[in-house]
Protein backbone atom coordinates (compact mmCIF):
# COMPACT_ATOMS: atom_id res chain seq x y z
CA UNK A 1 0.00 0.00 0.00
CA UNK A 2 1.38 3.46 -0.79
CA UNK A 3 1.17 4.31 2.88
CA UNK A 4 4.96 4.15 2.77
CA UNK A 5 4.62 7.67 1.34
CA UNK A 6 3.37 8.87 4.74
CA UNK A 7 5.36 11.96 5.76
CA UNK A 8 7.52 11.13 8.73
CA UNK A 9 6.40 14.13 10.76
CA UNK A 10 2.66 13.66 10.17
CA UNK A 11 0.66 13.52 13.41
CA UNK A 12 -2.86 13.27 12.04
CA UNK A 13 -4.76 10.36 13.54
CA UNK A 14 -7.39 10.50 10.77
CA UNK A 15 -5.00 8.75 8.42
CA UNK A 16 -4.58 5.83 10.78
CA UNK A 17 -8.33 5.52 11.23
CA UNK A 18 -8.68 5.22 7.46
CA UNK A 19 -5.99 2.54 7.40
CA UNK A 20 -7.96 0.64 10.03
CA UNK A 21 -10.95 0.73 7.68
CA UNK A 22 -8.71 -0.50 4.86
CA UNK A 23 -7.58 -3.44 6.98
CA UNK A 24 -11.26 -4.18 7.73
CA UNK A 25 -11.93 -4.26 3.98
CA UNK A 26 -8.99 -6.63 3.56
CA UNK A 27 -10.42 -8.94 6.23
CA UNK A 28 -13.84 -8.88 4.57
CA UNK A 29 -12.37 -9.81 1.17
CA UNK A 30 -10.28 -12.55 2.80
CA UNK A 31 -13.49 -13.93 4.27
CA UNK A 32 -15.03 -13.94 0.78
CA UNK A 33 -11.96 -15.75 -0.51
CA UNK A 34 -12.14 -18.35 2.27
CA UNK A 35 -15.72 -19.10 1.26
CA UNK A 36 -14.60 -19.39 -2.37
CA UNK A 37 -11.73 -21.71 -1.43
CA UNK A 38 -14.09 -23.92 0.56
CA UNK A 39 -16.55 -24.06 -2.34
CA UNK A 40 -13.74 -24.97 -4.73
CA UNK A 41 -12.59 -27.84 -2.51
CA UNK A 42 -16.14 -29.22 -2.27
CA UNK A 43 -17.19 -28.78 -5.90
CA UNK A 44 -14.06 -29.17 -8.04
CA UNK A 45 -12.45 -32.40 -6.92
CA UNK A 46 -11.92 -33.52 -10.52
CA UNK A 47 -9.57 -30.65 -11.38
CA UNK A 48 -5.95 -31.34 -12.28
CA UNK A 49 -3.33 -31.25 -9.55
CA UNK A 50 -1.84 -28.12 -11.15
CA UNK A 51 -5.12 -26.25 -10.76
CA UNK A 52 -5.43 -27.43 -7.16
CA UNK A 53 -1.85 -26.31 -6.55
CA UNK A 54 -2.70 -22.88 -8.00
CA UNK A 55 -5.65 -22.51 -5.63
CA UNK A 56 -3.54 -23.64 -2.66
CA UNK A 57 -0.85 -21.11 -3.57
CA UNK A 58 -3.42 -18.34 -3.90
CA UNK A 59 -4.86 -19.22 -0.50
CA UNK A 60 -1.38 -19.10 1.04
CA UNK A 61 -0.46 -15.75 -0.55
CA UNK A 62 -3.71 -14.00 0.34
CA UNK A 63 -3.55 -15.31 3.90
CA UNK A 64 0.03 -14.06 4.18
CA UNK A 65 -1.07 -10.64 2.94
CA UNK A 66 -3.86 -10.50 5.54
CA UNK A 67 -1.44 -11.59 8.28
CA UNK A 68 0.88 -8.74 7.31
CA UNK A 69 -1.96 -6.21 7.40
CA UNK A 70 -3.04 -7.46 10.83
CA UNK A 71 0.55 -7.27 12.12
CA UNK A 72 0.84 -3.66 10.99
CA UNK A 73 -2.51 -2.85 12.58
CA UNK A 74 -1.46 -4.49 15.87
CA UNK A 75 1.78 -2.50 15.95
CA UNK A 76 -0.12 0.69 15.16
CA UNK A 77 -2.99 0.25 17.62
CA UNK A 78 -1.36 -1.72 20.45
CA UNK A 79 2.40 -1.35 20.62
CA UNK A 80 2.42 2.31 19.55
CA UNK A 81 -0.93 3.28 21.07
CA UNK A 82 -1.25 7.07 21.68
CA UNK A 83 2.20 7.69 20.21
CA UNK A 84 1.40 9.40 16.92
CA UNK A 85 5.00 10.40 16.30
CA UNK A 86 6.13 6.76 16.50
CA UNK A 87 3.21 5.65 14.34
CA UNK A 88 4.11 8.22 11.68
CA UNK A 89 7.53 6.56 11.44
CA UNK A 90 6.10 3.04 11.47
CA UNK A 91 6.41 2.56 7.70
CA UNK A 92 10.11 3.41 7.82
CA UNK A 93 11.21 1.69 11.03
CA UNK A 94 9.29 -1.61 11.04
CA UNK A 95 10.47 -4.36 8.70
CA UNK A 96 6.92 -5.70 8.37
CA UNK A 97 5.99 -2.64 6.28
CA UNK A 98 8.70 -3.06 3.65
CA UNK A 99 7.20 -5.94 1.59
CA UNK A 100 3.75 -4.29 1.31
CA UNK A 101 4.03 -3.30 -2.35
CA UNK A 102 5.91 -6.48 -3.27
CA UNK A 103 3.25 -8.73 -1.72
CA UNK A 104 0.54 -6.91 -3.67
CA UNK A 105 2.56 -7.29 -6.87
CA UNK A 106 3.24 -11.01 -6.30
CA UNK A 107 -0.46 -11.79 -5.75
CA UNK A 108 -1.39 -9.73 -8.81
CA UNK A 109 1.25 -11.46 -10.95
CA UNK A 110 0.18 -14.89 -9.68
CA UNK A 111 -3.45 -14.26 -10.65
CA UNK A 112 -2.54 -12.77 -14.03
CA UNK A 113 -0.53 -15.88 -14.95
CA UNK A 114 -3.75 -17.85 -14.44
CA UNK A 115 -5.68 -15.49 -16.70
CA UNK A 116 -2.88 -15.60 -19.30
CA UNK A 117 -3.27 -19.38 -19.37
CA UNK A 118 -7.00 -18.85 -19.89
CA UNK A 119 -6.26 -16.39 -22.71
CA UNK A 120 -3.93 -18.90 -24.36
CA UNK A 121 -6.60 -21.60 -24.16
CA UNK A 122 -9.07 -19.29 -25.92
CA UNK A 123 -6.85 -17.66 -28.53
CA UNK A 124 -3.68 -19.73 -29.09
CA UNK A 125 -2.19 -16.35 -30.03
CA UNK A 126 1.35 -16.48 -28.73
CA UNK A 127 2.02 -12.79 -29.44
CA UNK A 128 -0.82 -11.43 -27.29
CA UNK A 129 0.00 -13.78 -24.41
CA UNK A 130 3.73 -13.02 -24.55
CA UNK A 131 3.16 -9.24 -24.60
CA UNK A 132 0.82 -9.50 -21.61
CA UNK A 133 3.32 -11.65 -19.70
CA UNK A 134 6.16 -9.22 -20.46
CA UNK A 135 4.08 -6.36 -19.04
CA UNK A 136 3.26 -8.34 -15.90
CA UNK A 137 6.90 -9.35 -15.38
CA UNK A 138 8.01 -5.73 -15.80
CA UNK A 139 5.34 -4.61 -13.32
CA UNK A 140 6.65 -7.16 -10.81
CA UNK A 141 10.20 -5.90 -11.36
CA UNK A 142 9.04 -2.30 -10.80
CA UNK A 143 7.40 -3.33 -7.52
CA UNK A 144 10.66 -5.03 -6.50
CA UNK A 145 12.52 -1.79 -7.25
CA UNK A 146 9.99 0.18 -5.18
CA UNK A 147 10.60 -2.21 -2.29
CA UNK A 148 14.38 -1.96 -2.70
CA UNK A 149 14.23 1.86 -2.54
CA UNK A 150 11.74 1.69 0.33
CA UNK A 151 13.47 4.32 2.47
CA UNK A 152 13.93 6.72 -0.47
CA UNK A 153 10.33 7.94 -0.62
CA UNK A 154 10.33 9.97 -3.90
CA UNK A 155 12.17 7.28 -5.86
CA UNK A 156 10.07 4.49 -4.38
CA UNK A 157 6.90 6.40 -5.28
CA UNK A 158 7.98 6.71 -8.91
CA UNK A 159 8.55 2.95 -9.12
CA UNK A 160 5.15 2.35 -7.53
CA UNK A 161 3.54 4.50 -10.22
CA UNK A 162 5.44 2.61 -12.94
CA UNK A 163 4.32 -0.70 -11.44
CA UNK A 164 0.68 0.39 -11.38
CA UNK A 165 0.52 1.76 -14.92
CA UNK A 166 2.30 -1.24 -16.48
CA UNK A 167 0.22 -3.76 -14.51
CA UNK A 168 -2.98 -1.93 -15.42
CA UNK A 169 -1.99 -1.84 -19.10
CA UNK A 170 -1.30 -5.57 -19.08
CA UNK A 171 -4.57 -6.29 -17.29
CA UNK A 172 -6.61 -4.24 -19.79
CA UNK A 173 -4.84 -5.94 -22.71
CA UNK A 174 -5.46 -9.35 -21.21
CA UNK A 175 -9.13 -8.77 -20.34
CA UNK A 176 -9.85 -7.07 -23.66
CA UNK A 177 -8.25 -9.97 -25.54
CA UNK A 178 -10.30 -12.54 -23.60
CA UNK A 179 -13.51 -10.64 -24.40
CA UNK A 180 -12.50 -10.32 -28.07
CA UNK A 181 -11.83 -14.03 -28.52
CA UNK A 182 -14.98 -15.01 -26.65
CA UNK A 183 -17.00 -12.80 -29.02
CA UNK A 184 -15.12 -14.26 -31.97
CA UNK A 185 -15.90 -17.83 -30.92
CA UNK A 186 -19.53 -16.93 -30.24
CA UNK A 187 -20.02 -15.96 -33.90
CA UNK A 188 -18.79 -19.34 -35.14
CA UNK A 189 -21.17 -21.58 -33.18
CA UNK A 190 -24.89 -22.27 -33.36
CA UNK A 191 -26.80 -19.67 -31.36
CA UNK A 192 -29.13 -22.28 -29.90
CA UNK A 193 -26.45 -24.83 -29.01
CA UNK A 194 -24.82 -25.51 -25.62
CA UNK A 195 -21.48 -24.04 -26.72
CA UNK A 196 -23.08 -20.68 -27.47
CA UNK A 197 -24.69 -20.64 -24.03
CA UNK A 198 -21.36 -21.44 -22.37
CA UNK A 199 -19.52 -18.74 -24.34
CA UNK A 200 -22.14 -16.10 -23.55
CA UNK A 201 -21.98 -16.99 -19.86
CA UNK A 202 -18.17 -16.81 -19.92
CA UNK A 203 -18.36 -13.41 -21.60
CA UNK A 204 -20.63 -12.02 -18.90
CA UNK A 205 -18.47 -13.62 -16.20
CA UNK A 206 -15.28 -12.10 -17.65
CA UNK A 207 -16.72 -8.58 -17.68
CA UNK A 208 -18.34 -8.85 -14.25
CA UNK A 209 -15.29 -10.33 -12.53
CA UNK A 210 -12.84 -7.91 -14.18
CA UNK A 211 -14.81 -4.73 -13.46
CA UNK A 212 -14.07 -4.34 -9.70
CA UNK A 213 -10.32 -4.91 -10.11
CA UNK A 214 -10.11 -2.57 -13.10
CA UNK A 215 -11.93 0.25 -11.31
CA UNK A 216 -9.80 -0.22 -8.18
CA UNK A 217 -6.59 -0.22 -10.26
CA UNK A 218 -7.61 3.01 -12.02
CA UNK A 219 -8.39 4.69 -8.69
CA UNK A 220 -5.11 3.44 -7.22
CA UNK A 221 -3.07 4.70 -10.15
CA UNK A 222 -4.79 8.11 -10.31
CA UNK A 223 -4.46 8.71 -6.57
CA UNK A 224 -0.81 7.64 -6.58
CA UNK A 225 0.01 10.02 -9.45
CA UNK A 226 -1.71 12.89 -7.61
CA UNK A 227 0.21 11.95 -4.45
CA UNK A 228 3.51 12.07 -6.35
CA UNK A 229 2.73 15.55 -7.68
CA UNK A 230 1.49 16.95 -4.36
CA UNK A 231 4.05 15.27 -2.09
CA UNK A 232 6.35 18.30 -1.68
CA UNK A 233 3.38 20.48 -0.71
CA UNK A 234 1.84 18.07 1.79
CA UNK A 235 4.72 17.28 4.09
CA UNK A 236 2.92 18.84 7.04
CA UNK A 237 -0.65 17.67 6.48
CA UNK A 238 -2.93 14.83 5.51
CA UNK A 239 -3.24 14.13 1.79
CA UNK A 240 -6.60 12.82 0.59
CA UNK A 241 -5.05 11.15 -2.50
CA UNK A 242 -2.59 9.41 -0.19
CA UNK A 243 -5.43 7.90 1.82
CA UNK A 244 -7.28 6.80 -1.33
CA UNK A 245 -4.10 5.21 -2.70
CA UNK A 246 -3.50 3.34 0.56
CA UNK A 247 -7.04 1.93 0.76
CA UNK A 248 -7.26 0.95 -2.92
CA UNK A 249 -3.86 -0.73 -2.84
CA UNK A 250 -4.90 -2.86 0.14
CA UNK A 251 -8.00 -4.05 -1.72
CA UNK A 252 -6.53 -4.49 -5.22
CA UNK A 253 -4.77 -7.90 -4.89
CA UNK A 254 -7.76 -9.38 -3.07
CA UNK A 255 -10.13 -8.21 -5.83
CA UNK A 256 -7.92 -9.93 -8.42
CA UNK A 257 -7.91 -13.10 -6.32
CA UNK A 258 -11.71 -12.97 -5.97
CA UNK A 259 -12.00 -12.65 -9.77
CA UNK A 260 -9.85 -15.77 -10.28
CA UNK A 261 -11.81 -17.86 -7.79
CA UNK A 262 -15.10 -16.55 -9.14
CA UNK A 263 -14.07 -17.76 -12.58
CA UNK A 264 -13.03 -21.20 -11.31
CA UNK A 265 -16.13 -21.75 -9.19
CA UNK A 266 -18.52 -20.68 -11.97
CA UNK A 267 -17.48 -23.40 -14.42
CA UNK A 268 -19.79 -26.13 -13.15
CA UNK A 269 -22.70 -23.72 -12.84
CA UNK A 270 -22.19 -22.54 -16.42
CA UNK A 271 -22.01 -26.10 -17.75
CA UNK A 272 -25.15 -27.08 -15.82
CA UNK A 273 -27.05 -24.04 -17.10
CA UNK A 274 -26.01 -24.85 -20.67
CA UNK A 275 -27.19 -28.46 -20.29
CA UNK A 276 -30.55 -27.28 -18.93
CA UNK A 277 -30.96 -24.86 -21.84
CA UNK A 278 -30.31 -27.69 -24.30
CA UNK A 279 -32.96 -29.85 -22.62
CA UNK A 280 -35.47 -27.00 -22.75
CA UNK A 281 -34.77 -26.37 -26.44
CA UNK A 282 -35.08 -30.09 -27.19
CA UNK A 283 -38.46 -30.28 -25.43
CA UNK A 284 -39.70 -27.20 -27.28
CA UNK A 285 -38.67 -28.70 -30.61
CA UNK A 286 -40.43 -31.96 -29.80
CA UNK A 287 -43.59 -30.10 -28.85
CA UNK A 288 -43.41 -28.09 -32.06
CA UNK A 289 -42.97 -31.26 -34.15
CA UNK A 290 -45.87 -32.93 -32.31
CA UNK A 291 -48.15 -29.95 -32.97
CA UNK A 292 -47.21 -29.95 -36.66
CA UNK A 293 -47.99 -33.67 -36.93
CA UNK A 294 -51.37 -33.16 -35.26
CA UNK A 295 -52.24 -30.31 -37.62
CA UNK A 296 -51.30 -32.36 -40.68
Amino acid sequence: MPSLLLPRQTADSTFFGVLDLASDADLFLQGVLCAQFAHYVNANGRDSWLMKLFVAGLALLTTLKTAQILAIRWIQNVRLFENLEAISNLWHTQWISEPTILLEAIITFYVQVFFCHRLWTLSHNVYVVVVAMILFIFALAAASAATYFFTHIPLSTIWIAVHLVVAMGGYLLQTGSIVFYLLRHTKTVLHCGPTASILNSLLRLTIQSAAPGTVCALINFASTIVTVRLHPATLSGLSAPLVVAAVSNVMLPKLYAVAAMWTLNSREEIRSAAAINVRILTLERRRSITKDNVVH
